[in-house]
Protein backbone atom coordinates (compact mmCIF):
# COMPACT_ATOMS: atom_id res chain seq x y z
CA UNK A 1 0.00 0.00 0.00
CA UNK A 2 1.23 2.81 -0.94
CA UNK A 3 0.29 5.35 2.03
CA UNK A 4 -0.04 9.45 0.94
CA UNK A 5 -1.55 8.69 -2.33
CA UNK A 6 -5.32 11.19 -2.34
CA UNK A 7 -5.53 11.16 -5.96
CA UNK A 8 -5.79 8.08 -8.77
CA UNK A 9 -2.45 6.49 -10.24
CA UNK A 10 -2.24 7.17 -13.54
CA UNK A 11 1.41 4.86 -14.37
CA UNK A 12 3.33 2.88 -11.79
CA UNK A 13 6.92 2.13 -12.25
CA UNK A 14 9.59 -0.74 -11.14
CA UNK A 15 12.74 0.64 -10.72
CA UNK A 16 15.25 -1.55 -12.77
CA UNK A 17 17.98 -1.70 -10.48
CA UNK A 18 16.63 -1.36 -7.22
CA UNK A 19 13.55 -3.52 -7.78
CA UNK A 20 12.31 -2.63 -3.92
CA UNK A 21 11.75 1.40 -5.47
CA UNK A 22 8.54 1.91 -7.03
CA UNK A 23 7.37 5.16 -8.75
CA UNK A 24 3.72 6.50 -9.50
CA UNK A 25 2.63 8.89 -11.38
CA UNK A 26 -0.72 10.72 -10.66
CA UNK A 27 -3.57 12.53 -11.24
CA UNK A 28 -2.25 15.21 -8.33
CA UNK A 29 0.17 16.80 -10.89
CA UNK A 30 3.23 14.59 -8.95
CA UNK A 31 5.46 11.99 -9.77
CA UNK A 32 6.13 9.72 -5.90
CA UNK A 33 9.10 7.57 -5.11
CA UNK A 34 8.38 4.42 -2.96
CA UNK A 35 10.14 2.37 -0.69
CA UNK A 36 7.65 -0.72 -1.43
CA UNK A 37 9.35 -2.62 1.27
CA UNK A 38 8.48 -0.35 3.46
CA UNK A 39 5.90 1.43 2.00
CA UNK A 40 7.33 4.82 2.50
CA UNK A 41 7.64 7.66 0.51
CA UNK A 42 11.31 8.25 -0.31
CA UNK A 43 10.70 11.39 -2.80
CA UNK A 44 8.52 13.57 -4.29
CA UNK A 45 8.41 15.26 -7.78
CA UNK A 46 6.66 18.33 -8.52
CA UNK A 47 6.75 20.51 -11.68
CA UNK A 48 3.70 19.70 -14.12
CA UNK A 49 0.20 21.81 -13.76
CA UNK A 50 -2.02 19.12 -14.62
CA UNK A 51 -2.38 15.55 -14.64
CA UNK A 52 0.61 13.18 -15.20
CA UNK A 53 -0.53 10.59 -18.54
CA UNK A 54 2.84 8.35 -18.59
CA UNK A 55 5.99 8.28 -17.08
CA UNK A 56 9.03 5.88 -18.40
CA UNK A 57 12.06 5.01 -16.49
CA UNK A 58 15.77 5.00 -18.46
CA UNK A 59 16.91 1.89 -18.93
CA UNK A 60 19.82 2.55 -16.21
CA UNK A 61 17.09 3.61 -13.42
CA UNK A 62 18.76 7.34 -13.31
CA UNK A 63 15.61 9.25 -14.90
CA UNK A 64 12.18 9.02 -14.98
CA UNK A 65 10.19 10.87 -18.13
CA UNK A 66 6.81 12.48 -17.43
CA UNK A 67 4.08 13.48 -20.02
CA UNK A 68 1.38 15.50 -18.65
CA UNK A 69 -1.73 16.80 -19.61
CA UNK A 70 -0.32 20.39 -19.50
CA UNK A 71 1.57 19.33 -22.86
CA UNK A 72 4.86 19.21 -21.25
CA UNK A 73 7.64 16.76 -20.50
CA UNK A 74 9.74 16.61 -17.52
CA UNK A 75 12.87 14.96 -16.92
CA UNK A 76 13.76 13.99 -12.81
CA UNK A 77 16.57 12.14 -11.80
CA UNK A 78 15.55 9.34 -9.49
CA UNK A 79 18.67 9.45 -7.17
Amino acid sequence: MLIGLQDAITSLLVHPTKPHLVISSSSDHTLRTWDARAGVLVREHKGHQELINNAALGRSGEVVVSAGDDNVCLVFGTE
